[in-house]
C-alpha cells in the first residue's frame, strides 16, 4: 500500500481554533481542510477523499453528532473525532455509539497523541483509504464469513437462501459478532449487488429524527439518483439499507419507518417501473426486541412487521473451533495492512485464546491480534505481545479442564472489572481493551452496581 499524506477535515465555527489546529497538524505531516460549518463539511466530504474528521460539537447550523452521522453516510469507514468544550456523559455515550472518538477541549494533549498514530511518517500510519464502489464493496476486500462450525455453516445457508428474497431481514447477535459483515454478504449475494449499501447507526438518531428526510438530504452527495418526495418510491435506487443498533431507534423514527414500509406496500404494484422492491432493509440488534415490546419500549406493529424472517450469529465462545481459522485470516489481513511478515502464533497463545471467553466476540479477537502484530518484531506472536490481562505469573493451561465452572456472566463480570482495574478506572481505555463501546461498558457497570 503506497505511502501518502493523510488528509484531515477540521470542522469548527471558531476560525482561530481551526487555524491553530491546522498549523499544528501541518507540523505533524498532515494535509488539512477547514470547514466552518457542518453543511460545508458535508460538501467537502462528498467531493474529496478524507481520512479523518475532527468535528466540534456546538455549531450553529448543525451540531457535531449530526455532522458526523452525515459524514459517515458519505464515507462509512471514515474515522471521526468529536471535540467539545461542553462535556457530558450523555454526549460521550452517543459519540461512542456512533463509532467516534470523544475529546474535551481541555484535554487536547490526549487528542494529539491519538492523531499522531495517523502520521504519514509513522510506522503505524493509517493505511490508504479503501475505495468503496456503488455497492459498498471495498476494493480487494470483499466481505467474507469465516468459520466451519455448525452455527456458521447454518448462517451461510440462511444467507444464501435469503439473499434473493425480497424481504426485510433481522440479524440477531451479541456486539462484535459481525452483524454488519453478514448484512454486506447478503447484499453482495443479491441482485442488488451493483446498487448501494447504506448503513445507519440508529443510536445516533435524535428524538426528532426523520428517516425519510435524511435519505432525501443525501441527494447530490453521490448516494443515489433522484430525490425523496411525499411518495417513497424514489428511494428504489439505493439497494440495501442497513440499520444497526435497531433497539435504540427513537419512538418517532420507529413510527416513520413503519409508515415508510406500509407506504411501500400500498403504492407499489407488481409491474410498476417505480417499484420499491429494489430496496431491502436489513436490521441488526443485540437485544431482545420482543422483551422491549412487552416493556412498551419498542413499537409492537413495527416489530411484528420486521420479525418475520431473522438470522442469528452465534457468539465466539459457542464456536471455539472457528478461533484458529479466524486467527489465520486476521493475521493475513493485518500483515498486509501493516506490511509485516508474522507467520504464526505460539502454542501458548493459541491455548489462551481457546480458554478465553471473548466477551467482545470476533471484534475483540481481531483487536488483540492487531495489537500483537503492531508490537511484534519476530515471526511469531508470543504471550509478551498480548494485553496484560493475559499475563499471569506461572500461568499454565491444564491438559484437562475440570469443574465446577463459573457461569459465563460471572466470567464476563470478572473480565470487565479486571479491565477497569488495569486501566485505573479509565472507561475509554477499558472499553478499547474489551473491544466494546464505552456505552456498552457503562451499561454493564451499571448492572454490576445494581447487583451489589
Amino acid at each position: 500500500m503506497a505511502n501518502r499524506i493523510i488528509k484531515i477535515l477540521l470542522v469548527d465555527d471558531e476560525e482561530r481554533l481551526l487555524d491553530s489546529m491546522a498549523r499544528r497538524l501541518a507540523l505533524l505531516g498532515f494535509e488539512t481542510i477547514k470547514a466552518s460549518s457542518g453543511t460545508r463539511a458535508i460538501e467537502v466530504a462528498s467531493k474529496t477523499r478524507i481520512d479523518l474528521a475532527i468535528v466540534d460539537l456546538k455549531m450553529p447550523d448543525m451540531d457535531g453528532l449530526t455532522t458526523i452521522t452525515r459524514l459517515k453516510q458519505i464515507t462509512p469507514d471514515l474515522k471521526t473525532v468529536l471535540l467539545t468544550g461542553y462535556g457530558s456523559e450523555e454526549t460521550r455515550q452517543k459519540t461512542k455509539i456512533s463509532g467516534s472518538e470523544y475529546f474535551e477541549k481541555d484535554s487536547m494533549s490526549d487528542l494529539w497523541d491519538l492523531i499522531k498514530g495517523f502520521s504519514a511518517k509513522s510506522t503505524k500510519q493509517l493505511p490508504s483509504k479503501e475505495l468503496i464502489d456503488p455497492a459498498g464493496r471495498r476494493s480487494g476486500d470483499l466481505p467474507k464469513i469465516i468459520g466451519e462450525t455448525p452455527g456458521m455453516q447454518r448462517l451461510r445457508k440462511d444467507i444464501e437462501r435469503l439473499s434473493e428474497m425480497d424481504c426485510t431481514i433481522m440479524i440477531r447477535g451479541e456486539q462484535g459478532t459481525g452483524k454488519e459483515l453478514a448484512a454486506r454478504v447478503i447484499h453482495r449475494s443479491s441482485h442488488r449487488k451493483d446498487q448501494r449499501f447504506l448503513a445507519f447507526n440508529c443510536g445516533c438518531f435524535s428524538d426528532d429524527f426523520n428517516f425519510t428526510e435524511l435519505l432525501g438530504s443525501l441527494e447530490g452527495s453521490g448516494w443515489y439518483p433522484g430525490s425523496v418526495g411525499e411518495k417513497s418510491k424514489n428511494l428504489r435506487y439505493i439497494g440495501t439499507i442497513f440499520l444497526d443498533h435497531f433497539e435504540t431507534m427513537p419512538e418517532q423514527t420507529q413510527q416513520d419507518m413503519l409508515t415508510l414500509l406500509e407506504d411501500t406496500l400500498s403504492t407499489q404494484s407488481q409491474d410498476s417501473a417505480e417499484s420499491l422492491r429494489d430496496i431491502r432493509f436489513i436490521i441488526a440488534t443485540h437485544q431482545d426486541l420482543k422483551q422491549r415490546v412487552e416493556n412498551n419500549k419498542f413499537n409492537k406493529n413495527l416489530y411484528q412487521r420486521l420479525n418475520a424472517i431473522s438470522i442469528n450469529i452465534p457468539p465466539l465462545r459457542e464456536r471455539r473451533d472457528d478461533i484458529f481459522p479466524l486467527c489465520r485470516y486476521f493475521l493475513a489481513q493485518l500483515n498486509k495492512e501493516f506490511k509485516k511478515n508474522v507467520e504464526s502464533f505460539s502454542e501458548e497463545v493459541l491455548s489462551i485464546f481457546m480458554a478465553y471467553p471473548f466477551p467482545g466476540n470476533v471484534r475483540e479477537l481481531r483487536h488483540i491480534i492487531e495489537r500483537a502484530v503492531i508490537l511484534t518484531d519476530t515471526a511469531s506472536i508470543e504471550m509478551v505481545h498480548l494485553p496484560d490481562r493475559f499475563k499471569k505469573k506461572n500461568q499454565t493451561v491444564p491438559a484437562k479442564i475440570e469443574g465446577p465452572f463459573e457461569t459465563l456472566s460471572e466470567l464476563e463480570k470478572k473480565h470487565i472489572l479486571k479491565a477497569v482495574e488495569l486501566t485505573r478506572g479509565n472507561r475509554s481505555k477499558a472499553a478499547e481493551i474489551l473491544g466494546i463501546s464505552r456505552a456498552a461498558l457503562w451499561r454493564k457497570l451499571k448492572i454490576f452496581t445494581a447487583e451489589n
